[in-house]
């Protein structure tokens, strides 16, 4: 719940800084910065959405999808609109949940911490014995999903959550479990209206999602056993208001909404309200991001004002606070446990990441200018940031693609490790095949990549010792299955590993018959 904060002591310059030792130079940043409309203000209709938070929110003008696995890998050139309403998506490193991108990419979606097993920190988790040799997978399952209608345009359906012995995926028309080993449909809740993002985690076997005409309703869901526990619309006092451009996270027993000019939490178990805006408060909550903690991005003086990155305790109360400095804005939440935000100074991408410690900054990673020239590849959209792992106080993230050092045409790249105490780089780790690395998470204290596939190879999944710093292949996916990975490399794409199961995502199904429906491929 926004609350003003006390003023910040004096900060650091932020925005394109010189390149660290060992790394390619920056170039300036070549994009303009359009304007943006005031908070509150709904001009018919939106303009397209900057960044995960839609007009106004953070970012002030708008960036675009990663293009799936393609040879742009962290562009902002320009994709079709999303919704009906010309929302396109935003940018940061691809599906990741690192789940990976998840990403799902980021997928870990991005992984934060060493789940267990049955918990795909977003992105890690396996049963199999550490000493085993390479999973030899086959292709079990892939499943197509509605196209969306014309005037939708494109459909939001990145997320993936996992429960027991099943994947449940948002499809354009319905919430659906899957069997992980046959595919089976377990059960399917119709969800009426426009796609929605949804959260990036659930909360245990518990999820809220938004749904229906400009995302005006929520629905809680026992997505363990396909039970609908409440639904309900979204306030809107005025009669006037589009829920649209918005942000779900669930944390415990919360779950908080936000969207352009109001925000709301419920009690997941109750459908409770927990609170919403006071009355003539100077600050609004202008995101959330959730998972194991719950942070908001407060805007305080209305548009333009100063904005804040808060820690939100039960019902709300604010817990420590942290102002953004001048000139920045917060692009996205990277992490909640330790708190990692990525920042944009004077960019349409994300320029700068920032590791806060009890409210304070403690240290400052510069990605240069950001966009096609940034150091780091990083892809966050809507509700999360995939392509990143934060394991402790290190962070994990790949480098700029580049030209293979053979005589193929390859595109490879790097990972590297941050200490986020300091901001510096502690290493860079390279594998010995030269092909585009993905970061799918960290499971049992080591870094999860997703090798690409290419024309003559299959992909696989690589681990990452920090230890050691080398890498060995965990899961080889097969020959047999390349078109299936090459219909996700031609897409919006999450990755997610799961109980030795690997899951390709697609983050959005076009209307246009052009372009692949396929939502979801399993391999195991």
């Amino acid at each position: 719940m926004s609350q003003p904060p006390p003023p910040p002591g004096n900060q650091p310059g932020f925005g394109p800084q010189p390149p660290q030792y060992g790394y390619p130079p920056q170039q300036p940043n070549p994009y303009a910065q359009p304007p943006t409309h005031p908070q509150g203000q709904q001009p018919p209709p939106p303009p397209p959405p900057p960044g995960p938070y839609g007009p106004n929110p953070y970012a002030q003008a708008p960036t675009q999808p990663l293009p799936g696995y393609g040879y742009q890998p962290y562009p902002q050139y320009p994709q079709p609109p999303k919704r009906g309403n010309g929302k396109v998506a935003a940018i940061v490193a691809a599906a990741i949940a690192a789940v990976l991108v998840v990403g799902t990419g980021v997928f870990l979606a991005a992984g934060d911490d060493d789940g267990p097993s049955d918990t795909p920190a977003k992105g890690g988790g396996s049963s199999r014995p550490a000493g085993d040799g390479p999973l030899k997978a086959r292709a079990l399952w892939d499943k197509k999903a509605v196209r969306p209608s014309k005037s939708e345009i494109t459909a939001p359906v990145a997320e993936a959550w996992f429960t027991g012995n099943a994947v449940v995926k948002t499809m354009p028309d319905a919430l659906r479990s899957f069997d992980l080993d046959s595919g089976k449909e377990n059960w399917s809740i119709p969800l009426e209206g426009e796609s929605c993002p949804g959260p990036e985690s659930a909360a245990g076997d518990r999820l809220v999602l938004q749904y229906g005409t400009d995302c005006d309703s929520v629905i809680a869901v026992d997505i363990a056993h396909g039970k609908k526990l409440w639904a309900k619309k979204l306030p809107d006092p005025d009669g006037r208001t589009s829920h649209s451009y918005s942000q779900i996270a669930l944390t415990g027993d919360t779950a908080a909404v936000s969207w352009i000019g109001g925000s709301v939490a419920y009690k997941i178990s109750t459908g409770a309200v927990l609170w919403t805006p006071k009355a003539g408060s100077e600050c609004a909550d202008k995101g959330y991001h959730g998972g194991s903690a719950l942070v908001a991005v407060v805007e305080c003086g209305g548009f333009g004002g100063d904005e804040y990155v808060q820690g939100l305790g039960e019902g709300g109360a604010k817990k420590w606070s942290w102002q953004v400095p001048s000139g920045s804005e917060v692009y996205s939440v990277i992490s909640t446990d330790p708190v990692v935000v990525g920042l944009s100074a004077g960019s349409l991408s994300m320029t700068d990441i920032v590791y806060l410690d009890g409210g304070k900054m403690k240290s400052r990673i510069s990605l240069g200018a950001g966009g096609a020239d940034a150091t780091y590849r990083i892809h966050c959209e809507d509700n999360r940031c995939t392509n990143v792992a934060v394991d402790g106080t290190t962070i994990y993230l790949p480098t700029k693609t580049h030209s293979g050092s053979g005589t193929s045409y390859s595109q490879t790249n790097e990972i590297a490790a941050l200490d986020l105490t300091t901001g510096k780089p502690k290493w860079l780790a390279k594998p010995d095949q030269e092909r585009e690395l993905k970061i799918v998470g960290v499971s049992g204290g080591k870094v999860v990549a997703y090798q690409k596939n290419t024309y003559d190879k299959p992909g696989r999944l690589l681990r990452l010792d920090p230890a050691t710093r080398g890498f060995t292949v965990f899961m080889e996916l097969p020959e047999s299955g390349k078109d299936l990975e090459n219909d996700f490399l031609d897409s919006d794409s999450g990755w997610w590993l799961y109980e030795d199961h690997f899951f390709l995502t697609s983050d959005h199904i076009s209307a246009s018959a052009n372009l692949t429906d396929r939502s979801i491929a399993a391999f195991g």
